[in-house]
């Protein structure tokens, strides 16, 4: 694996940044109780669905990596979009050597559900079904919304219609591809956490100085930022390790899952701390980002599942 971003990568990024730039005032305007604005989802959808997926089958070329670094843009704003739901179950579908044709047509809108809760389940028009090692495509007949913890973001369970196409194996590896990507988000989260932090920061005075200069404050922020950039780098591999079918896939996607997870909470409960009093309040920012690093960590298995998956892992050799 290279380890540095390449030219290519490194504008998919900006173009990315570019698409999400307004993602944080729409997620305010999704939380006062608006309607999720059209763009950027339909940019993303015209530019970049199918992204990962090889072009004599439908989709855009590229890699998993380079998913995950439109993924890490998009958690950097907390973006309500459900571009990446349906990513995901794209990729889960792929895994398992389903045909995503359909899934890769105007106004298709897949989800990915192992069971329980479906995020981003208000916009979907199929959902991609693991149980076990099985996989299968099913229409959603109908909706039954909840109450999310990230709002930018809808949550519900589905009712479906039967499969139009099964797989009996690769759903796990579905699931790896998908929790990857998760981890690549989770590291945009709570690197756009630490950047709105340091925002404050380096405006906000206090005794004659802006509060930065204070070690107090820079120190969190400092260790809030190493713990990212180290789930990233774990991210990064394991997004590669799954895709090449490296013998120490599964372990990687593990440690992503566990770093990212951690890493992003870590880092927006900081961000909350820097901002002080204002931190925790509904008109601040800093929430939305605790928000949805909370409900991502929970998105497939969360941190303590995949430390515990790790850990039974090196017990049993």
């Amino acid at each position: 694996m290279d380890a540095v971003l390449t030219e290519e990568q490194q504008a998919l990024a900006e173009a990315a940044q570019a698409l999400a730039a307004s993602g944080l005032v729409d997620a305010r305007t999704t939380l006062d109780g608006g309607d999720v604005p059209a763009r950027p989802t339909e940019d993303l959808f015209d530019g970049f669905n199918g992204l990962g997926i090889d072009e004599q089958d439908g989709g855009a070329g590229g890699s998993l990596i380079d998913l995950a670094i439109v993924a890490r843009e998009l958690g950097r704003t907390v973006c309500p979009t459900p571009w990446v739901s349906h990513q995901l179950a794209l990729q889960a579908a792929v895994a398992a050597g389903v045909d995503v044709g359909e899934g890769l047509s105007p106004g298709a809108r897949w989800v990915l559900s192992t069971g329980g809760l479906v995020r981003d389940a208000a916009t979907a028009t199929h959902a991609v079904t693991v149980t076990g090692d099985e996989l299968a495509v099913a229409p959603v007949l109908d909706v039954t919304l909840h109450a999310p913890m990230d709002r930018t973001r809808s949550i519900g369970e589905l009712t479906l219609g039967a499969p139009s196409v099964t797989a009996a194996t690769g759903g796990r590896a579905g699931v790896s591809r998908a929790r990857a990507l998760v981890a690549a988000g989770l590291c945009g989260t709570g690197l756009g956490a630490i950047e709105r932090a340091i925002g404050h920061a380096t405006q906000r005075e206090q005794f004659g100085k802006v509060i930065g200069v204070f070690q107090g404050v820079s120190h969190q922020l400092a260790e809030a930022w190493t713990h990212v950039e180290l789930a990233w780098s774990l991210a990064l591999y394991a997004c590669w390790a799954t895709e090449e079918g490296a013998g120490d896939a599964a372990a990687a996607v593990d440690a992503a899952t566990a770093k990212a997870g951690n890493a992003a909470i870590y880092a927006a409960e900081r961000g909350m701390q820097v901002h002080g009093g204002i931190g925790i309040t509904w008109e601040a920012d800093p929430h939305l980002f605790l928000r949805r690093a909370m409900a991502d960590d929970a998105w497939l298995g969360g941190a303590r599942e995949a430390e515990r998956s790790l850990g039974q892992a090196l017990l049993t050799g």
